[in-house]
C-alpha cells in the first residue's frame, strides 16, 4: 500500500472545544465576550472552528505517516473527527479535563473507495495539569514546548494511529 492522500472531515455533531479557535471566530465577527457562547452554537461558527482545526490534523497525520506505506496499491486515509478538546486552564482548575481527540480512521483503496481497514472511535489523549498548581505548571510547560498544544494533541493521534496501523499490516 502507498498512502496517496489524507482527508479530514467532521462527523455531524462533532464537538470541538478549543478556546483559541473560539476567540479567533469571535474576533473575526466582532462578537463581544458575553455573547460568544451563543454565537458558537451556529453552523457558521462550527464550520469556522473545523476549518481552523483541519490543517493541524492533516499536517500531523501526513508527518507521522511519511515514508510508512511504500507499496504499490494507492490508498488514502480518511479521518472523521468526532471530538477534539483542549480544556482551558479555568476548566482544568474547576472540573478537570484531558486534552483529547477522537476520530474514525479509515484506510481506503484510492481507486475503488473500499475500506481496507477501519479504526472507529480511535481516541488519543494527553494528560493536562489540573487544579491551580497543575494548571500553572502546565502553562509553563506549554510555553516551553516546541509545538503548540493543538499540534501536540493531533501529533499524538497521528502517532497512535501510525503505530496501530503498522502493527496490523506488518
Amino acid at each position: 500500500m502507498k498512502l496517496t492522500s489524507v482527508t479530514v472531515s467532521f462527523a455531524p455533531g462533532a464537538r470541538v472545544l478549543w478556546e483559541e479557535s473560539v476567540r479567533a471566530y469571535a474576533a473575526s465577527k466582532a462578537i463581544p465576550d458575553d455573547e460568544i457562547g451563543k454565537a458558537m452554537d451556529t453552523p457558521e461558527a462550527k464550520a469556522y472552528v473545523q476549518k481552523m482545526l483541519s490543517p493541524h490534523v492533516k499536517a500531523s497525520v501526513d508527518q507521522a505517516m511519511a515514508g510508512q506505506l511504500n507499496g504499490t496499491r494507492p490508498v488514502r486515509l480518511d479521518i472523521v473527527v468526532k471530538n477534539f478538546a483542549l480544556p482551558s486552564a479555568v476548566q482544568r482548575i474547576v472540573i478537570g479535563g484531558a486534552r483529547e481527540m477522537t476520530a474514525d480512521a479509515n484506510l481506503v483503496d484510492a481507486k475503488t473507495g473500499v475500506v481496507i481497514i477501519a479504526y472507529p472511535e480511535m481516541r488519543s489523549f494527553l494528560i493536562a495539569g489540573e487544579g491551580v498548581l497543575g494548571a500553572a505548571v502546565q502553562a509553563a510547560a506549554d510555553s516551553a514546548a516546541s509545538r503548540a498544544v493543538v499540534d501536540q494533541v493531533t501529533d499524538r493521534y497521528a502517532q497512535d494511529y501510525r503505530n496501530w496501523l503498522l502493527r496490523r499490516t506488518s
